[in-house]
């Protein structure tokens, strides 16, 4: 089977396991409670990697994962046609950054400070913003 196609089976398994729930009653009220699960696993993520405990980052990892799910359902989105577009808005992005960083006569952006790294992101960003 493609790898395509197995990731939106994965996406087609946790819709169906959301309605489910929430056919059995098991739902989100509204989106504070959704919003505070979101930062709890974030919480518990950041534990988890201050302990270096990586078979616990990657179960809150996944819980992150299925929370995200999650919204985009309370707000009947496609889960799998959300991230394809994110990918694609990424790449638009990191292509047009890439770019701008070569233009300012870099090769890389290795060792740069955050600030640097932020600072052509948001540049990019609005480039491609301005371009749409």
């Amino acid at each position: 089977m493609p790898k395509k196609m197995v990731s939106k089976d994965l996406f087609k398994k946790i819709v169906e396991q959301e309605k489910e729930a929430l056919d059995f009653g098991f739902y989100w009220e509204n989106i504070d409670q959704l919003v505070e699960q979101i930062k709890s696993e974030c919480e518990e993520i950041k534990e988890a990697a201050l302990n270096q405990d990586n078979l616990h980052l990657k179960e809150e990892v996944g819980d992150l994962i299925n929370a995200t799910i999650s919204l985009c359902i309370f707000f009947n989105l496609d889960p799998f046609e959300t991230l394809k577009d994110n990918v694609e808005k990424f790449q638009k992005r990191y292509d047009v950054m890439v770019s701008l960083v070569k233009k300012d006569g870099l090769q890389d952006l290795k060792n740069k400070p955050m600030e640097v790294l932020l600072t052509y992101w948001h540049k990019a960003k609005e480039a491609v913003l301005a371009y749409n």
